[in-house]
């Protein structure tokens, strides 16, 4: 049975009035006792291919276990072509920050450079978070450093031996098309270290920031300049996991669990990259026809607490969650949107004093689809944010026992007899 937990009377002209609504009394009743059931749901890969962003780095989060990044490169020159004189100085490789960062750049972290053992292949024209190349166990390089995401970009010196063996192929005319180069270089991995605990750093896939760079003379000149010869990436994907154990997310062991948030502390949970999402329904909202009385509904509106101690400085949230269905085996089902534009959740600070902050989510559409659906579906909503694919960001939600009911369901309804 509903509990109206307030009501007031509302005059015709507050109102759109249509023909059902002629002739009638009318009361707007604002009904927020519906129950929001919320559970955490996993995906069992996201596409990384398609994210303009090599993410690196691991480190340890109470609530998500810990996070593993490392990106997976090919990469390739615009020419094939080098001066049959030339000389190889140096080769490096420099990675450009995109300014994203996740987790604490105070410490110290490692970047390992590994040679493909594999070409990175797959089964369809993307690779996902789940994707893994094999690469040779010990490293080309390693560069241990404090991240600075504001900066320009990061270099790492390779060996020489690497280098003067592409380089010269190149030079020699031995390699001459990405193919032949592919047979001399697979690619590369850039891995995190294995015992870090530090911070997931955004790099630039972009031609003019991130590229594997060879410093070369050519000694028969008047005047010796330095050149350079650059190979950009052109094909990449992060491999993004987690390491739950222990965690209630342990009890996740395929996409069709849903984790109650009972079960969980009372939260639920979301975080980019590694598939985690809050599975949204509202198992009681057929008690609206309870009323007895013929209605309209006017607005609904979903308020959703993020928990206050699992975001700060440096794990930002998320300011814009984008909404979708999915069904009852938890496959994305559609994106929603109105007549103007896709829906979104926003923030909302609602005591600026203590930091509580709701997501204020518009599901009027959702809700009238479940109120008039036949056959009953089990689909339901979840919210992700537009960079779920390209970052590593957390939200943890609060259900509406633990909020205080600051979780919950706003139903808008005109009642007329």
């Amino acid at each position: 049975m509903v509990i109206i937990s307030c009501s007031a009377d509302a005059e015709d002209e507050n109102l759109v009035a249509g023909e059902d609504f002629t002739g009638t009394n009318i009361r707007v009743l604002s009904i927020d006792t519906f129950s929001v059931k919320l559970s955490t749901m996993k995906f069992d890969s996201i596409t990384t291919s398609t994210s303009e962003r090599l993410l690196v780095g691991k480190y340890q989060d109470d609530d998500m276990g810990i996070a593993n990044t490392s990106t997976y490169i090919q990469v390739s020159p615009s020419s094939y072509y080098l001066d049959n004189d030339a000389i190889l100085d140096s080769v490096g490789l420099v990675l450009g920050y995109d300014t994203y960062y996740y987790n604490d750049t105070t410490q110290v972290a490692t970047l390992n450079i590994h040679k493909l053992t594999d070409k990175m292949s797959s089964d369809d024209t993307f690779f996902y978070n789940t994707t893994e190349t094999a690469y040779e166990t010990t490293p080309l390089a390693q560069k241990t450093y404090y991240p600075t995401p504001n900066r320009d970009s990061i270099s790492i010196t390779l060996p020489y031996s690497f280098g003067e063996n592409l380089f010269n192929a190149i030079r020699d005319n031995n390699i001459t098309d990405q193919e032949s180069l592919y047979q001399q270089l697979k690619g590369l991995t850039i891995q995190p270290g294995t015992d870090d605990n530090a911070s997931v750093i955004g790099f630039s896939t972009d031609i003019s920031t991130s590229y594997l760079r060879f410093y070369y003379t050519i000694p028969d000149e008047l005047v010796t300049d330095e050149y350079t010869y650059d190979m950009s990436i052109n094909t990449y994907y992060n491999h993004i996991e987690s390491d739950v154990t222990g965690l209630p997310l342990e009890a996740i062991d395929g996409q069709e669990y849903n984790l109650s948030s009972s079960e969980s502390g009372n939260i639920s949970y979301n975080q980019a990259g590694t598939g985690y999402v809050t599975r949204i329904e509202f198992p009681t909202i057929k008690e609206l026809y309870n009323l007895g009385v013929e209605g309209t509904i006017l607005d609904a509106t979903l308020y959703i607490e993020p928990n206050s101690a699992s975001h700060s400085d440096i794990h930002p949230l998320s300011e814009t969650l984008l909404l979708y269905t999915i069904d009852q085996n938890n496959d994305l089902a559609s994106q929603i949107s109105n007549s103007v534009d896709v829906v979104t959740a926003t923030t909302t600070n609602v005591d600026s004093e203590f930091n509580q902050i709701v997501f204020t989510v518009p599901v009027i559409d959702f809700i009238d689809q479940k109120l008039n659906e036949s056959p009953v579906t089990k689909d339901a909503l979840i919210l992700i944010p537009t960079d779920y694919n390209s970052t590593i960001n957390k939200t943890i939600f609060n259900d509406s026992q633990r909020s205080g009911f600051n979780t919950k369901l706003v139903i808008t309804y005109a009642l007329y007899e």
